[in-house]
């Protein structure tokens, strides 16, 4: 709203009358409309009472008792100013009813004022009276195509900033219904419907627009109905709506638009010559360069990506993030060098935690343990958020158990929940350290300590299924653990091959062989293939379990448990 202004007269008596009061304690009366005018000894004396009632209340931080002493002022003197101030302070005691009452004296008091109809239309509108929004909308609509042209327009740029979309969508829904069922109408309801979720209502709009409206609108048209049918889960049909459309079209918008839900929809071979001739029409444009160097990052197309990217390092706001794709670039180009030099760079902007992450695989898979834990060591100052310096223990901890120094990693998980107690990646990794260092108590502790904060996780549930099993006899337990974990996660590898264990050792040789057969051929791992060829020596199917063993060591030739089982099978 405008800022408030007295009139002239009113303001000098305010002055003279402030100049008198403060500096002692004026109290205002809690109820001025029940105070009678006649018991002040003029006109004049009642509004400066109230007045300066009101603006102590706002400095007592209480509005809605200032809006009722406007209220009276503006009802006695017809100051559509005063009344104008009442429905602000209204508005920030959120008041519905108050609102409601100062807009309607203010547009009583001013019939002409195009900002009083807009602010009551609006509280109309929030409150739900589709009929009475509409009839102030029209006389806004009206006076304003009058003036510029643009009523309509106005009309739907307030409707969209309402923070109640469906009501919002209702109003308009209620104008075309009653009043204009034109084509901009009709696909300015369909936006507003999709915007909303009314997807169904924005198709048959649009599709009044796309009969009755000019090429341009039936063309948006065809967006709109295209983008509904996206919210109904009905891809391959929006595409066949717009694609045509896009393509024979001048618009470069409707085309962009076209190329985003070609995005959505993983067609992204289709998106990249699209998003090629926007890059040649717009070179400048940020967002279409973003798009087209990731589009030929994903299909691994890293010499045409690479300029693109470097092009966009050039712009300051996209600089680091341009830097972490850049890596990537480089890392497919085995330029391990470069690739390290620009997660360094991208390990200060929004994807700092996958830079670190990538770079310190890099540096450990490169140059060993050591370089990556000082990489990690040196950067960990610079970090603020404390989930993020967890992440980053978490991430060298990894890499210290990797290598077999349980102890040492332990230490390190420790201090990720030191900074960061619930972080439950920390406890998972924890848990496997410690088991591996004989500690199964607190092995079990810290992965239900997991299962609290992430009830549904397959692979902690699976992991302390597992670890029960092996360490322990609470195979009941155990294979409770490990069917919740296959519930929910029907296809993971690991979690088949635990329960085809945990059947297996509890005699159910049968059913563990296929679950196991199952696990290999999602995923043929050498314990996998260990467990496998234990279950098939055991069914008297030794031939198959050499077969395997043979072919998974060619693989793994170093893998401790298949050396065993070898040594196993040198007698059969």
């Amino acid at each position: 709203m405008q800022r408030f202004s007295w009139t002239h007269q009113t303001l000098k008596w305010v002055f003279m009358v402030s100049s008198m009061l403060f500096g002692t304690v004026v109290c205002a009366e809690s109820t001025p409309a029940s105070t009678a005018v006649a018991t002040f000894s003029s006109p004049i004396s009642y509004q400066v009472y109230n007045i300066l009632a009101a603006e102590i209340y706002v400095r007592q931080a209480n509005p809605g008792q200032a809006a009722l002493h406007y209220i009276a002022v503006a009802q006695q003197a017809k100051d559509a100013s005063l009344a104008q101030r009442a429905a602000e302070l209204a508005t920030m005691a959120d008041d519905a009813q108050l609102v409601s009452r100062a807009l309607e004296l203010w547009a009583e008091i001013d019939p002409n004022s195009l900002e009083a109809r807009q602010y009551r239309a609006l509280s109309h509108v929030q409150a739900g009276r589709y009929e009475a929004a509409v009839k102030d909308f029209v006389v806004i609509r009206d006076q304003m195509k009058k003036k510029d042209g643009g009523g309509f327009e106005l009309m739907v740029s307030l409707l969209e900033i309402q923070r109640d979309a469906q009501h919002a969508y209702g109003t308009l829904k209620h104008y075309v219904d009653t009043v204009d069922q034109s084509a901009p109408a009709q696909l300015a309801l369909a936006e507003m419907a999709n915007g909303s979720d009314h997807f169904d209502e924005a198709i048959s709009a649009a599709q009044v627009a796309k009969k009755s409206g000019t090429k341009p609108q039936k063309e948006q048209a065809s967006r709109l109905i295209a983008e509904a049918l996206m919210g109904l889960k009905q891809p391959n049909k929006a595409l066949d709506e717009f694609g045509p459309v896009a393509h024979a079209s001048k618009d470069w918008d409707l085309k962009l638009s076209y190329g985003r839900m070609l995005i959505l929809t993983d067609r992204r071979s289709e998106a990249t010559p699209l998003y090629q001739q926007l890059y040649a029409k717009q070179p400048e444009n940020v967002d279409i360069l973003y798009t087209l160097g990731l589009l030929h990052l994903e299909q691994k197309q890293f010499n045409v990506a690479e300029p693109l990217i470097k092009k966009l390092q050039e712009v300051p706001e996209r600089a680091n993030d341009a830097s972490y794709f850049l890596g990537q670039i480089h890392e497919g180009q085995k330029r391990t060098k470069d690739a390290i030099t620009a997660y360094k760079q991208a390990a200060r902007g929004t994807f700092a935690m996958e830079s670190a992450r990538r770079l310190t695989a890099l540096l450990f898979a490169t140059e060993g343990l050591a370089p990556a834990r000082a990489w990690i060591h040196e950067y960990l100052p610079t970090v603020s958020n404390e989930v993020h310096k967890a992440r980053l223990l978490v991430m060298e901890g990894k890499l210290l158990h990797e290598q077999k120094q349980y102890a040492e990693a332990e230490k390190v998980f420790a201090q990720a929940l030191t900074v960061n107690p619930l972080d439950a990646d920390a406890l998972y990794n924890r848990a496997l350290s410690t088991e591996r260092l004989g500690r199964f108590a607190d092995a079990e502790k810290d992965l239900r300590d997991v299962m609290s904060l992430q009830p549904d996780n397959a692979s902690v549930l699976n992991a302390l299924g597992y670890m029960l099993m092996t360490n322990t006899e609470r195979y009941t337990e155990a294979e409770s653990l490990i069917r919740k974990a296959i519930v929910l996660a029907p296809d993971d590898a690991p979690v088949m091959d635990s329960m085809g264990w945990i059947l297996f050792r509890t005699g159910k040789a049968e059913e563990a062989e296929a679950w196991l057969r199952k696990a290999y051929e999602h995923l043929p791992d050498p314990e996998i293939a260990g467990h496998l060829v234990e279950v098939l020596l055991a069914r008297g199917k030794a031939d198959d379990a050499k077969r395997l063993l043979k072919d998974t060591l060619a693989k793994f030739p170093d893998d401790p448990l298949l050396t065993k089982l070898k040594d196993k099978l040198v007698g059969l």
